[in-house]
């Protein structure tokens, strides 16, 4: 980092005798340190009588381009022997900025050797001007010690342009060349492995982000989660197929409405648009799982050990909720509509129907539990990807204090200790919170194509719910369905299951309609605890109140608004056709 005229000016501790100096180089070794613990993004070795300057104008366009990225510079860390060896040590990339002489510098030699020694990533950046010390490149090699000269034979070497407009490439092509994370895989690779938390401590395993219970209950329904092995994909497959031609029965049906088997038009085209509607909510649910942004999400954005733990404990309740729910309400279609296709309305008919009521109830048989239990898998990693990015969030605070890596959010506010933030643990922060942010929205994002599709059947029922409400709760003797409802029993059954739900699901209608909202329990607990920190500068607890601000956590895409005033819009809906669908009910049932 220093010639050798320089080196007494720079290094006064060792360099006033330099057998000294050499001795402790000899006792100091670098550390391979994980890319996870890295403290700093750059080292930047360079020689100071010639590229101090140019070095300070490489770091401020380097830190423009790269927010938040973080540099060993030896006047403001530690110049001595060993705090430069620490400092390549934990150091993600090390750029060794090229003017003449640098090859001849003992510490630049230590600096080079040490980061071969600990495998971090050479950044070669070379002065192009001759007035500040651009290089001969074959002088330079030449007066090169033997065992270096490889290292600008086998790395490319970046020009760097002082011209502003030239600049630009210089930074681009050094970005290029930053060490990436080894832990990030291609898409691919990723679907082949289940979904982990980054391992802080550099080992190449995390936590698994679902509780084994719920991995167990989606292989069951025929739904792969990442990391699922062959079978269950297998099985997924075939799912597909079986979903694909269960739905083609029930839309045949529209033909052949007659028979116990469904009780009129209405009821066969929701089970006909449940089918497309499931399946694009899994679909979305699952292609985000494996997508690179939940990927980056993992790797890059969340370090709560104590939120990962809590997530899983609560992914293991609630599978247990859904798996009783799958169950039941399985039970109940069997017993609403089997009776319904092995009736002897069909079995005695004499003709195709018989073989095709005994092919529709016996897939209707295995359809049922992976049509609910492939809903429910789809609503809890809906919860799940709102779960990570709130970790997410909560992660970003810990580039304010260490105190939040030890206990967290809470934790920190729950001690009613001040905490001493600087200007620059501030900017950290926010850089943190933007990008876990992003991602944030960019998940919103996709969720939401299936929550709109949802929606605007929803507001299209509406005028059928009106209209069903206006005909009032009396018996009407004369609708055709009444004499049908007499005659099969299991018709009955069915019809019950519309009295205080909403079309198709029930109260599963409810829940994937609310989800969104559960956002707003996320914002509240983020206002709430921060506006219980304690700074020890209050100005820096103002600045840090006023930045979150800026970033409203509730679900907001398109036309779902799932704020508090949304509710007054979207609940009526959703009230509507929960009444519309029981007022029809009722007339039934009085008529009966």
């Amino acid at each position: 980092m220093a010639d050798t005229a320089s080196e007494t000016k720079k290094h006064p501790e060792f360099a006033t005798e330099e057998e000294e100096s050499e001795g402790e180089a000899e006792r100091v070794e670098p550390e391979a340190v994980p890319y996870a613990k890295c403290r700093w993004d750059f080292f930047l070795s360079h020689k100071q009588s010639n590229a101090q300057d140019a070095v300070q104008n490489l770091r401020l366009a380097l830190s423009e381009r790269f927010l938040g990225a973080s540099f060993w510079l030896d006047i403001e860390q530690d110049p001595t022997v060993r705090g430069m060896c620490n400092g390549v040590s934990y150091s993600r990339n090390v750029l060794i900025f090229l003017t003449e002489g640098i090859t001849e510098s003992k510490f630049c030699q230590m600096e080079l050797r040490w980061a071969l020694e600990a495998n971090r990533n050479l950044i070669l950046v070379m002065e192009t001007d001759d007035r500040h010390g651009k290089p001969n490149m074959e002088h330079l090699i030449h007066r090169c010690p033997d065992d270096l000269k490889a290292v600008f034979t086998q790395n490319e070497i970046i020009p760097w342009f002082r011209d502003p407009e030239f600049r630009s490439v210089s930074v681009e092509k050094i970005l290029r060349k930053c060490a990436q994370d080894p832990r990030r895989e291609s898409s691919f690779r990723k679907a082949a492995k289940p979904l982990v938390y980054a391992s802080k401590g550099g080992g190449d395993d995390g936590a698994e982000v679902f509780d084994k219970s719920f991995v167990i209950f989606t292989a069951m329904c025929g739904v792969a989660l990442p990391g699922a092995g062959k079978r269950t994909k297998c099985w997924a497959v075939a799912v597909r197929i079986i979903l694909l031609t269960c739905g083609m029965m029930c839309c045949s049906r529209l033909f052949t409405p007659e028979g116990p088997a469904f009780l009129d038009y209405l009821t066969i085209v929701q089970i006909v648009a449940a089918h497309p509607m499931i399946f694009l909510l899994l679909h979305v649910m699952l292609v985000l799982l494996r997508s690179d942004i939940v990927a980056d999400l993992l790797e890059n954005h969340i370090d709560c050990a104590s939120e990962g733990k809590k997530l899983r404990f609560k992914t293991k309740l609630l599978t247990c909720l859904v798996a009783l729910l799958t169950t039941s309400l399985s039970l109940w279609g069997w017993v609403g509509y089997l009776p319904g296709f092995f009736h002897p309305y069909y079995l005695t008919s004499g003709n195709a129907l018989v073989l095709y009521g005994i092919a529709h109830g016996l897939t209707w048989i295995l359809i049922l539990p992976i049509f609910f239990g492939s809903f429910f898998a789809a609503l809890m990693i809906m919860f799940t990807l709102q779960e990570l990015c709130n970790m997410a969030l909560l992660t970003a605070f810990n580039e304010l204090n260490h105190e939040f890596e030890l206990v967290g959010l809470e934790g920190v506010v729950n001690s009613h200790d001040g905490l001493n933030v600087t200007e620059h643990d501030l900017f950290r922060f926010q850089v943190k919170y933007a990008k876990s942010y992003e991602l944030y929205k960019k998940i919103q994002w996709q969720v939401a194509m299936p929550l709109a599709v949802f929606w605007f059947i929803e507001f299209g029922l509406v005028i059928w719910s009106i209209w069903s409400l206006a005909q009032g709760f009396a018996a009407d003797e004369n609708d055709w369905r009444v004499p049908h409802l007499k005659s099969y029993w299991n018709l009955v059954v069915r019809l019950s299951w519309f009295v205080g739900g909403s079309p198709w699901f029930g109260a599963g209608c409810w829940i994937t309609a609310m989800l969104p909202w559960g956002s707003i329990y996320y914002a509240w607990r983020m206002n709430d605890l921060t506006r219980r920190l304690i700074f020890k500068n209050p100005s820096t607890r103002h600045a840090l109140r006023s930045f979150l601000g800026e970033f409203a956590l509730e679900f907001r895409v398109s036309f779902i608004q799932a704020t508090p005033k949304g509710l007054l819009l979207f609940v009526p809906v959703l009230v509507m056709n929960t009444l519309g669908f029981i007022a029809d009910a009722l007339r039934l049932f009085n008529s009966i």
